[in-house]
């Protein structure tokens, strides 16, 4: 699934790193041994950045993973590990990046860009969506174990980072994903439905409506639902559904095919 991915990594770790770069210029105070060890280390990470920012991770990952070889204990040997990952990340590496990501987030749990690498390791997950193209099936039909892993990751980060700038777009990306899978839901309810298997039917539609609530497809939800029930000989079941169709959604479209069910219930 293509989203805009080219400044993600750059607008939220350029800010965090020219800070750092900036903090460790000034305080190249200390000893000489101390000092020229931090200076090399932010000298070499700045030069793998510059590769890096333009785009070149065939130069900057070598320099990148020499910095963390070389300078093992300095503060730039965490960050060159995620501008690795991030490397991957736009080489199309996504299990590689995923990783990484994780690597990151295991080794280092209160280092300050570990949202970050935790909004990453959803993104790489996220673009790995089936995409729809000419002569493919649609994205719905079609095996959706990222959008899953999508939306785990994304409502955690959700969750567990409210104010981070990243927000907004996860909330974007994990909505795009629940729609996709309810969709996915609908459609295999459909299948059942279509072959008499009306109590499979229910329990695709049961979860869509538990599991995706805001896609969008709750109301063709319910309604199939309720010719489920009624399918099954369940007028009570069918009446449920029916009645939650017109409460929670009069304006729908299947509002109307739902009264005419529960008239037809009635008689």
């Amino acid at each position: 699934m293509s989203s805009t991915t080219s400044t993600a990594f750059q607008a939220r770790s350029a800010s965090f790193t020219l800070l750092l770069v900036l903090t460790a210029s000034g305080c190249a105070s200390g000893s000489q041994q101390a000092g020229s060890y931090g200076d090399n280390a932010r000298r070499a990470y700045v030069e793998a950045l510059d590769e890096f920012y333009d785009d070149d991770c065939f130069e900057a990952e070598p320099l990148m993973r020499n910095v963390r070889r070389q300078f093992p204990y300095s503060r730039f040997a965490a960050l060159a590990d995620l501008r690795v990952a991030d490397c991957n990340f736009k080489d199309g590496k996504f299990a590689e990046a995923i990783e990484a990501y994780n690597q990151f987030v295991r080794y280092r749990p209160s280092h300050p860009e570990v949202p970050y690498a935790r909004f990453m390791a959803a993104l790489s997950n996220y673009e790995q969506i089936p995409s729809e193209w000419l002569l493919s099936p649609p994205a719905y039909e079609r095996d959706q174990h990222y959008a899953h892993e999508s939306v785990r990751l994304l409502r955690r980060f959700m969750l567990d980072f409210p104010t981070d700038p990243l927000l907004p777009r996860a909330q974007r990306m994990a909505a795009a994903a629940v729609k996709l899978l309810a969709a996915h839901e609908l459609y295999v309810a459909n299948f059942y439905f279509d072959r008499d298997h009306p109590r499979a039917a229910a329990g695709r539609l049961n979860t869509l409506l538990r599991s995706y609530p805001g896609s969008g497809y709750e109301a063709e939800a319910l309604y199939r639902l309720g010719l489920s029930h009624v399918r099954m000989k369940d007028p009570k079941g069918a009446r449920m559904a029916f009645e939650e169709l017109l409460q929670r959604y009069p304006q729908a479209e299947f509002a109307a095919m739902a009264r005419d069910e529960l008239a037809e219930l009635g008689r």
